[in-house]
């Protein structure tokens, strides 16, 4: 009879060899998002990443990456990375108590910022995993808007396409760039994300926790997915900087 522990080992072998396919899948999305952003990688001016918890965290690392690599080789001070979890399944008279949540937080990120760049926040990039409705976002736009910080999105994939994008980004006072117009594997794997959320909390918690309040070591097996990921995403940010530089060149 197989034991629990070596049927979930088994599982976790298999997960483990998905990795690469579903890291590797954002490739192309990312640099054709890279090349909507080439004025914001040039300028120096992005001075805070937001990444939307918890599937947006594989996303946000390779942009993050990315975003740091150009700004050293530019002699830019590298932007600030805070991570939200986004408003999914929240009732509409919940969504105002998380928006005066986040612009509460805004508030002392708008602190850290102006110290470590000497000038204001006014320049965020927000990056999540796909824009379906946009509604979960929606708390993150109004505070960041009513708190006068101009936003870009980089987000992988968006189902209903440009048109509904259109709609969006009216909403949102902000430009959404995107990179296909499917559901991405990453969507929702919160083994490879490393964290799960709730839709009324600020910060996600974390997946290793969540197992261990519930007394299981599932957690300690996901870790090594997250890490995998981890490194996954930084070689697919430098994979694609490297191309967008010398597309960048040519251009010139």
């Amino acid at each position: 009879m197989e034991t629990f522990g070596k049927k979930m080992n088994f599982d976790t072998s298999l997960e483990m060899m998905r990795i690469p396919q579903i890291v590797f899948e954002l490739r192309k999305p990312t640099e054709r998002i890279l090349e909507k952003l080439s004025p914001e990688l040039e300028s120096g001016g992005i001075q805070l990443i937001i990444g939307d918890d918890a599937s947006g965290r594989i996303p946000t690392a390779i942009f993050r990456k990315i975003f740091d690599t150009a700004y050293k080789e530019r002699g830019f001070t590298t932007p600030e990375t805070r991570f939200l979890a986004g408003s999914k399944r929240i009732l509409p008279q919940e969504k105002e108590a998380k928006k005066e949540k986040i612009s509460e937080y805004l508030e002392q990120v708008k602190k850290d910022v102006e110290k470590k760049f000497g000038r204001p926040l006014t320049k965020a990039l927000v990056v999540t995993d796909v824009v379906v409705t946009g509604h979960s976002l929606d708390p993150l736009f109004e505070a960041l808007y009513e708190a006068g910080i101009e936003a870009k999105v980089a987000s992988m994939t968006a189902t209903n396409g440009e048109t509904y994008v259109k709609e969006i980004e009216k909403r949102w006072h902000a430009p959404v760039y995107f990179g296909g117009d499917y559901m991405p594997d990453v969507y929702g794997n919160q083994k490879i994300s490393g964290v799960v959320k709730d839709g009324q909390d600020l910060f996600a918690e974390t997946y290793k926790n969540k197992w261990r309040m519930i007394g299981t070591e599932e957690g300690e097996e996901s870790q090594s997915m997250v890490n995998k990921a981890r490194e996954l995403s930084n070689q697919l940010a430098v994979d694609a900087y490297e191309k967008w530089k010398t597309l960048r060149k040519k251009e010139i």
